[in-house]
Order: C-alpha cells, then sequence, then structure tokens
C-alpha cells in the first residue's frame, strides 16, 4: 500500500469565462468540482494504474462530506483526521485562450491536538506502507517542527518516504534525510538562494543534497521534462509534444509514477521515462489529476532520457 499526506486539501472548482473582466460580473461555466490537494492527487492517478492507496491528511467544515464521497468514488481508503476548522475552497478559472487565473483560500487553522492526531495516523499508516508521500503546502498551526516530526515518523515507521513541499517546509524536510524531493526549478533556486542558476549549477546542488544523505532529488522543468539526480548519477528527460488541455496535477502525477518506481526498485533511467510519460498523459486530460493508460503507453516510447557525463 502507498500513503499519502495531504496537511492541506482544497475543493477545487474549475470555472470557463470567455474573458475575465476585473471589478465586472463575470459569468461562468462550471467545469468540473472535486476533493483536490496534492497528496490526494498522487492518490487519484495510483488508483488510476490500480495501486492500493490510503489518503490522511486535515479534513473539516461543510465540504469533507463531498470528499468522503469523492474518495469512495475512487476506490482509495480514507484515513483523514478530522478537524474543527474548514478545509479550503480554490477556484480556478480559464478563459477562452487556455490562460489560467486562480483564486486560493488561505485554508484552515489546526490545534496542536489535531496535529498530535495526525502524526499518530501517520505512524499507523506508515507502518503498513510500502511508500508515504506527503504533499502539498501546510495550514496555519503546522510549524516546521511539526513537518520535521512528520516525516521523522512516516520514516522511522520503515517506509520510503518522498516530500514534495516548498520553502520552509522542504527546508526542514531536507533536515530528516527523505528518500526523495520533487522540487521544480523555482523551488531549487529559492534553495540555492538565487534568482538565476544554469542547469549545471542546478545539478551540482542536487547532487550535494544527494551526498548529504538524500537518495533522490527530482527536479521537474515543466515542459521541459525533468531531471533525476542519485548516486548512480545525473538523467535528463524530454517530454513529448502533446496537445496540454490542463497542467493540473502534473507534478503530482510524477509523484505517483516515482511511488512506484521506488517501491519496485525500478533504474533511475526508467524511473524518470515512467514518471515523465505518466506527466504528459495527464496534461493530455482536463480533469485533474487523472490519465489514461493507452495514453501512457503509447508516450513513454515518445520520452528521451540520456544519462549526463557529469
Amino acid at each position: 500500500m502507498i500513503t499519502t499526506v495531504t496537511l492541506n486539501p482544497a475543493l477545487d472548482k474549475l470555472l470557463s469565462v470567455e474573458e475575465i473582466k476585473i471589478g465586472e460580473t463575470n459569468r461562468t461555466r462550471c467545469l468540473t468540482a472535486s476533493a483536490a490537494g496534492k497528496g490526494i492527487d498522487v492518490a487519484k492517478v495510483l488508483r488510476d494504474l490500480n495501486c492500493e492507496v490510503s489518503a490522511t491528511g486535515f479534513l473539516g467544515g461543510d465540504v469533507a462530506p463531498i470528499f468522503v464521497n469523492c474518495l469512495m468514488k475512487e476506490n482509495i481508503q480514507n484515513d483523514f483526521v478530522t478537524i474543527k476548522d474548514s478545509t479550503r475552497t480554490n477556484i480556478h478559472v480559464f478563459d477562452k485562450n487556455g490562460k489560467r487565473t486562480e483564486l486560493l483560500e488561505r485554508g484552515p487553522a489546526v490545534t496542536c491536538e489535531e496535529c498530535d492526531r495526525l502524526l499518530a495516523q501517520v505512524k499507523t499508516l506508515a507502518a503498513k506502507s510500502a511508500v508515504v508521500t506527503i504533499c502539498g503546502s501546510a495550514p496555519e498551526g503546522v510549524s516546521e517542527d511539526f513537518f520535521r516530526k512528520l516525516v521523522l515518523t512516516a520514516k522511522d515507521s520503515g517506509a520510503i518516504v518522498i516530500t514534495d513541499t516548498s520553502g520552509a517546509f522542504l527546508k526542514a524536510a531536507i533536515e530528516i534525510k527523505p528518500h526523495m524531493i520533487k522540487p521544480n526549478r523555482n523551488e531549487m533556486l529559492e534553495l540555492m538562494g538565487k534568482a538565476e542558476a544554469s542547469d549545471a549549477e542546478i545539478i551540482s546542488f542536487a547532487q550535494q543534497l544527494v551526498k548529504d544523505g538524500i537518495p533522490y532529488v527530482l527536479v521537474s522543468l515543466g515542459g521541459d521534462g525533468a531531471m533525476l539526480v542519485c548516486e548512480s548519477g545525473v538523467w535528463r528527460g524530454k517530454a513529448p509534444n502533446v496537445e496540454v488541455k490542463s497542467t493540473l496535477g502534473c507534478g503530482d502525477t510524477m509523484v505517483a509514477s516515482m511511488s512506484l518506481s521506488l517501491e519496485k526498485k525500478t533504474p533511475p533511467d526508467e524511473m524518470l521515462k515512467n514518471a515523465i510519460a505518466l506527466s504528459s498523459a495527464n496534461a493530455m486530460t482536463f480533469e485533474t489529476a487523472h490519465i489514461i493508460l493507452d495514453d501512457y503507453e503509447n508516450l513513454l516510447a515518445k520520452c528521451t532520457v540520456e544519462k549526463l557525463d557529469i
């Protein structure tokens, strides 16, 4: 089993509009409304790949029943911890040119008691899981110290731990040495304390992270593919040209792929190829964090991965 942890889930509403006019009435059409959050999106993709998966994190308020119903329909084991405050709602508005505008709520506040209950839940689930992914932002009340405890709890339970977060929480996770981190280029630059950096500089920084004890560093590059750095070397993969309908969930799709690859001890080049192909398949669908298996299988042959001579 794979367990996904989403500290700050959201009800995602995708709306379409001809053109957004600030300060005026905008009439929209609702495209989808679904339970979301990076860890939940990882879980959805894993179920598309017929993997047994459990989802946990904080969940509360009037939108909680929508999440419960969604997880039931998706055949995802619901192990969320109930909180008093309300889970957030995020609005994504797409105009006729495909440009996306996001309105993201800050999210709930959680108590120390609720944090303790989640730690206990993760400890129980991690003991039964091959992989634990900890993804996304954190709500008010979650400290960097708690995040360290969360990563350490999953790691000490014997699971492979993947973190996909940013800022102070990414730095906190790095201190505990998870098995993999998945920053994008901007998140790597923030870690490096630089506004700009060449690929060679990013690779060098990732190599140091590996030397310091993080076995895998996956740097996602959007439409340019991704780079995977590990003890065996450095691989660069390019994404195939596809008709992009939505990039929502593409990074989470890569995390889902890497979860399975790490569980199966897949070679690094295949890891990267699988992750890029799966992410590209997600981009071909408008529904967030869902893939069509035929698309994925067809794209595998079109992904190119090379080991860099570094």
